[in-house]
């Protein structure tokens, strides 16, 4: 009786290491990549690679605010209109939800990038109910992120996520 237990002990303990070692590396979901970000709690964030143009969207949580709530974020590469610390307005629109930001020029010439906060961790966990996240900066330019394969990288962000408050 007393090796069974043991036995059990052992394997249950062998399971939390493996869930904890699960986002130790980034991990693929369809397009998206999972990775732990530790500027964010450490939080856990879902980042997807975009061409035409050159861009990167991600949506995470930030977990060193109380209670931890969420952002999104794009940074697109070949915008020459921006100079390397200049600003300009930036809007995210998922379904009727708008959130302003500013889209600040990057020290690499040629990119810029914007993050917003959103009010809270349930919105990130919700991307999934919407068709797409629209992205507007400066006067023209618009990314239209489809979010119809967010499902199984918002349930792998929310398991990383998890992962660190246990």
């Amino acid at each position: 009786m007393r090796t069974m237990t043991l036995l059990l002990a052992g394997a249950l303990a062998l399971g939390a290491c493996a869930a904890m070692d699960r986002f130790a590396k980034p991990e693929t979901v369809g397009n998206w990549v999972i990775t732990k970000n530790g500027e964010s709690g450490p939080g856990c964030v879902a980042t997807r690679q975009f061409v035409n143009p050159n861009s990167q969207v991600r949506m995470g949580i930030n977990a060193t605010s109380t209670p931890p709530s969420g952002y999104l974020a794009i940074y697109v590469q070949g915008y020459e209109g921006i100079k390397p610390g200049q600003s300009i307005p930036a809007t995210f629109k998922v379904g009727e939800r708008v959130f302003k930001g500013t889209f600040t020029g990057q020290n690499q010439a040629g990119f810029g990038g914007a993050v917003v906060p959103v009010d809270n961790t349930d919105f990130i966990y919700s991307l999934g109910n919407y068709d797409a996240m629209t992205v507007t900066y400066d006067k023209d330019h618009r990314v239209i992120v489809p979010l119809d394969d967010v499902d199984p990288a918002i349930a792998s962000l929310r398991a990383c996520q998890d992962s660190l408050t246990k």
